[in-house]
């Protein structure tokens, strides 16, 4: 089996998406250090409900690239949000929404021998995989809809972003929905032509959202609030396919208070934002959490905080790459003896306490999920002497061998 392993690549700030802040320069006065600050990581492969054990920790995934805002220090401080759908009910808006689309599929339509007929209306799931029709389509919504030139849309940066992800399969079987865990994608059609497309995980206690694009000759139709309550509506019906209790949930991505155009994620209630805090969820329309929220606190009940599980560092797995092979997986504890062991590196001890220290920060940010996803390090990178970074990767070329398994895991 694959083991779970993430790549830590700890905290940066970046230009924010939202209010446009870059990160400061040393000489930016403190008025001026805000920026997007995460916690960040590249995802090889994780269990479908560990992932779910981080969503509800406050990390998102963008292809294989985790990532959890530092809810404090960054900008536009986003919180994890997700809906209890059993509770949800439609306001008047969202019934206009449907009715609207309802109507174009009841428009007039000559079958050929003078009857008339509704249009027909599917959406299927299937696993996430590249498909030509898709691809095309999101050109289409990015030219239209967010102004980029199609001459820079790659399939490369598509696949990457939308189709790529570390997310184990796991098949259908008792407890889960029809369609098993993982990534996948839903295609909208009317009468088989391809209208939209919706980019989802399918995890243990619900569906998470991850993109959405659609054809911009149907932008009246408001797709974008109608494929959230179709994801909404499918939640039930595979929760009562399935008898879960636990699946149960509509994860929407981050709420960003201070960002009107993702403010309307609240619209769908009751949602619930993730205190980074206590790490309990609160109901975003309880009027002391709005009233925290206009105040720009992070702490956003006076409820006590809930203790998460721990892994401590000595506990916490190692994944040690070398020539693009997984060598091997074992504990912070048994680093330093089996760094001796191996007669092509010479690791000195500063370099050891350095990544001890890099391994306490990763068991901070990942909880007890550290005790079973191994950060996988190169070790050229992460132990050698960059001079020595030449000769190393002339010694791989000459050692490679036929096996293409990046999770090989050595005798």
């Amino acid at each position: 089996a694959m083991p779970e392993a993430v790549s830590y690549h700890g905290r940066s700030a970046t230009r924010c998406g939202y209010c446009a802040s870059s990160p400061p320069s040393p000489s930016s006065s403190s008025s001026q250090r805000a920026s997007s600050v995460s916690d960040g990581a590249v995802a090889h492969a994780l269990a479908p409900r560990t992932y779910d054990e981080l969503i509800n920790r406050g990390w998102r995934r963008s292809g294989s690239w985790m990532y959890k805002p530092a809810i404090g220090e960054t900008c536009c401080a986003p919180y994890t949000i997700r809906l209890r759908c059993r509770e949800f009910v439609r306001s008047k808006s969202q019934r206009k929404v449907v009715k609207r689309f309802e109507r174009v599929l009841e428009e007039a339509d000559e079958d050929g021998v003078g009857c008339q007929r509704w249009k027909a209306f599917t959406c299927t799931t299937s696993r996430s995989s590249f498909v030509e029709e898709e691809f095309e389509l999101w050109k289409k919504y990015q030219v239209a809809v967010h102004g980029d030139s199609e001459d820079e849309l790659r399939r490369t940066s598509y696949e990457r972003f939308l189709v790529d992800s570390p997310l184990i399969e796991v098949s259908p079987g008792a407890g889960t929905p029809s369609v098993g865990y993982g990534a996948f994608h839903q295609q909208y059609r009317i009468d088989g032509e391809l209208i939209a497309v919706g980019v989802i995980d399918v995890l243990p206690t619900g569906l998470s959202s991850k993109y959405f694009f659609w054809d911009p000759a149907y932008a009246h139709l408001s797709l974008g609030k109608l494929s959230a309550l179709k994801e909404i509506e499918w939640v039930l019906d595979e929760a009562e396919k399935s008898k879960s209790p636990e699946f149960a949930y509509y994860y929407m991505g981050f709420y960003i208070h201070n960002c009107q155009k993702m403010r309307y994620k609240a619209e769908y209630s009751p949602s619930e934002i993730l205190c980074p805090v206590t790490h309990r969820w609160v109901k975003v329309d309880d009027p002391d959490v709005r009233r925290r929220l206009d105040a720009g606190d992070t702490r956003l009940t006076n409820e006590d905080a809930i203790e998460l599980e721990r892994c401590a560092p000595s506990d916490a797995l190692v994944g040690l790459a070398y020539a693009g092979r997984l060598l091997q997986c074992r504990r912070l504890r048994d680093l330093p003896m089996l760094m001796k062991q191996l007669t092509f590196i010479d690791v000195s001890n500063a370099k050891l306490a350095a990544f001890a220290e890099t391994m306490k920060e990763f068991c901070d940010r990942f909880r007890g999920s550290a005790k079973n996803v191994m950060n996988l390090v190169d070790i050229s990178r992460e132990f050698c002497d960059s001079d020595d970074n030449d000769d190393e990767e002339e010694e791989n070329e000459e050692e490679e061998e036929e096996k293409d398994d990046a999770f090989y895991v050595g005798e």
